[in-house]
């Protein structure tokens, strides 16, 4: 029901409104307002005074600013009866097998009968109305105080479900939804998505072609699995541009169509047995290969009480008798694989590391190979913890612009200033460093990890400033915060933030495990650090400040120290 509104004026004497209400004003000439929004179009009216006891033309500035606000969902009227079609799933084709349960949603007037048809099928299927609920807003969830919405409880959403049976052989049916009140007035309407049920005679098998595909947990949803070029896939349905992908009987993940190939009808679902796993030992890393017979799906687990990688491979049943280590290496602890169920493999590799410094997963021919990094061997240890360390610094965006202060100064202009400290710092400690850009230019955000996995860098820094989602009051919610993706990243994060925290007196505005493009590197650990909020008008003033930057790269400096000399085996 409210959003920030933030920027400067001029002159110094000018006093602020935005809709009426005095925004907050701050010595940079900046100001910064929560405003109360309505859906719909909707106008931002900024007026600057110089005397605001007055309202003359004359001595005012005005800025408007149009904008459209999303509606939350709302019930829908009893009189005269409606359906909601914005609200009707499902909205894009579709493609299941017998025996997958077929869901639907539509929302209407509450308290009434529903019902649904699919095209070909001869029967009619109830549909139940569930219990009034708030609409869930993440943004809230994430970086606000994760008070419930305000909003109305929405009634009227009405969900059907039907088991598919095999004589349910359809090709892009039509989905139809029947409202009827207690008069037998009836409105009906149709779902814009589509559906197919193919019989489960023939397997269908593609193969991924992209270099890297993201398996999800469902279309569009979490990431899961990340699965190279050439990895043989048995498919069982489709939702919009999403393909389901079978792993064992109970458990799929999601990968996009684009990045597929499908092979010919016939195809065998891609299987194959481990006979042998086998571990050589090089000056810098641990390689272990897992042979093969076709390039299966995979997912690497972390754990780090005890350290240990567990590489789980499906498809595939064992016939494991050896698992040869080349080398006493110090590295390595025991190896051992288990078959968890019918084609679920996995293999346990122990490591005597105090920290894990990350590792490569990738296919020669079709065999699996997992290099795991070694302990760098920190020559300049105690005093230097950091000394011959190659550490990759990215100042964040550029040539996007990232989001933009009051002052107008944005965060691929804030960044670099952050990281030209920063390397001079740990040039000063011993470390070596990579930045990702310089001042102007920068890489694509993907080749960003991929340029620091190449230069073989012990560890990625990457920087930014925050800012929040619409909705969200900054008054209230800003500071410092850390961002990680792999568990070997989490005691970084965690040492940076603490650091931070301690030089900075800012608030604490969380550590985060977040999905983030450059948290994702599994080559080395990686941490996203968000040290001030570009949109406060008092932390965008302190980024301006060369002496806060200085102690912002003091702290990371400090948090990288303690980090190293916690992770020394």
């Amino acid at each position: 029901d409210s959003t920030f509104v933030f920027g400067n004026y001029a002159p110094d004497s000018a006093h602020v409104f935005i809709n009426g209400l005095a925004a907050k004003q701050y010595p940079n000439r900046t100001f910064m307002a929560m405003v109360p929004v309505q859906t719909g179009r909707f106008t931002f009216r900024a007026v600057a005074r110089v005397d605001s006891t007055r309202q003359t033309k004359e001595d005012s500035i005005v800025v408007e600013r149009k904008v459209y606000i999303p509606a939350f969902l709302v019930t829908s009227p009893n009189e005269p009866m409606t359906i909601d079609t914005s609200y009707v799933f499902p909205e894009k084709d579709f493609v299941l097998e017998p025996g997958d349960l077929l869901g639907v949603v539509m929302k209407g007037s509450p308290q009434k009968s529903a019902s649904f048809t699919i095209d070909g099928l001869q029967q009619t299927w109830p549909m139940a109305e569930q219990p009034a609920r708030r609409q869930f807003y993440w943004g809230e969830a994430v970086f606000g105080r994760a008070q419930p919405p305000r909003t109305k409880e929405v009634e009227g959403i009405y969900t059907g479900a039907y088991l598919l049976q095999d004589a349910d052989t359809v090709r892009s049916a039509a989905i139809r939804f029947r409202l009827q009140d207690s008069t037998g007035n009836v409105l009906e309407t149709t779902a814009s998505g589509r559906l197919s049920v193919i019989p489960k005679g023939v397997p269908r098998v593609v193969r991924l072609t992209s270099e890297l595909t993201i398996g999800r947990t469902g279309p569009g949803q979490a990431y899961q699995f990340f699965l190279p070029a050439g990895v043989k896939l048995r498919v069982t349905g489709r939702d919009g541009e999403y393909l389901r992908v079978h792993l064992l009987e109970d458990e799929t993940i999601w990968v996009p169509r684009a990045n597929c190939e499908a092979l010919p009808p016939g195809t065998l679902p891609p299987t194959s047995t481990v006979e042998v796993a086998r571990a050589a030992s090089f000056a810098d890393r641990v390689r272990v290969t897992i042979f093969l017979g076709e390039r299966l799906p995979f997912k690497i687990e972390q754990r780090t009480k005890p350290n240990r990688l567990e590489v789980v491979l499906y498809g595939v049943t064992s016939d494991t008798d050896w698992i040869r280590q080349e080398a006493i290496d110090p590295l390595l602890g025991d190896m051992r694989w288990a078959q968890e169920r019918d084609e679920k493999y996995r293999l346990s590799i122990d490591l005597n590391q105090k920290q894990q410094w990350g590792y490569r997963a990738f296919f020669e021919d079709t065999n699996l190979i997992l290099e795991i990094k070694k302990t760098p061997a920190l020559p300049g240890w105690p005093a230097r913890p950091l000394q011959d360390l190659l550490i990759c610094v990215d100042p964040g965006h550029g040539p996007d612009l990232g989001a933009i202060g009051p002052t107008g100064l944005s965060e691929s202009v804030a960044t670099p200033m952050l990281a030209q400290e920063l390397q001079a710092k740990l040039e000063a400690r011993g470390a070596r460093v990579i930045l990702t850009r310089n001042a102007v230019e920068g890489i694509t955000l993907s080749a960003r990890p991929k340029f620091a996995d190449v230069a073989n860098a012990d560890l990625f820094v990457s920087l930014h400033f925050n800012a929040l989602p619409d909705g969200v009051n900054p008054f209230i919610n800003h500071g410092v915060s850390a961002y990680y993706f792999h568990p070997q990243s989490y005691s970084l994060a965690s040492n940076i933030l603490k650091q931070l925290l301690k030089s900075t007196k800012l608030s604490n505005f969380g550590l985060y495990y977040d999905n983030l493009a450059v948290c994702r590197i599994t080559s080395m650990p990686a941490v996203l650090i968000e040290p001030a909020f570009i949109m406060h008008p008092l932390e965008e003033a302190r980024i301006l400040d060369p002496l806060f930057r200085q102690k912002v790269a003091g702290a990371i400096v400090q948090g990288l120290e303690e980090f190293v000399k916690a992770a020394k085996d």
